[in-house]
């Protein structure tokens, strides 16, 4: 229980209580509480991707699928979904990237640092 909520809060996968990010976009480099470095290898964060691809499926799969039950044209159905997009990216990026490092610490338990 307490892993997802650090998951939901975007905090450290290793001490469950640390920040992840300090800005919109922008991650710290590692955990101001227990000094656990996020990236733990040259491109880590590429799998991250995977999962954002997934979780954007998920986010807008239900409105097309409305929408393409509602036969909209598909300029309506295009603008709707890229302006979808644009307003959720930010949260898929955030969340893809914590996805990714709980279940990396998940099946590679680092432990803390401090």
């Amino acid at each position: 229980m307490k892993r997802l909520e650090a998951l939901l809060f975007q905090r450290c996968p290793v001490c469950l209580e640390g920040a992840t990010f300090y800005r919109l976009l922008t991650m710290h480099k590692q955990c101001p509480r227990c000094g656990t470095v996020y990236e733990r290898e040259h491109g880590y964060f590429l799998t991250s991707m995977f999962v954002g691809y997934a979780v954007g499926f998920l986010v807008l799969l239900p409105s097309a699928v409305w929408m393409a039950f509602s036969d909209v044209s598909i300029t309506l159905f295009s603008i709707v979904i890229i302006l979808e997009t644009i307003i959720v990216w930010p949260l898929i990026f955030r969340y893809s990237r914590i996805i990714w490092m709980h279940i990396d610490q998940i099946l590679d338990p680092r432990s803390k640092n401090k």
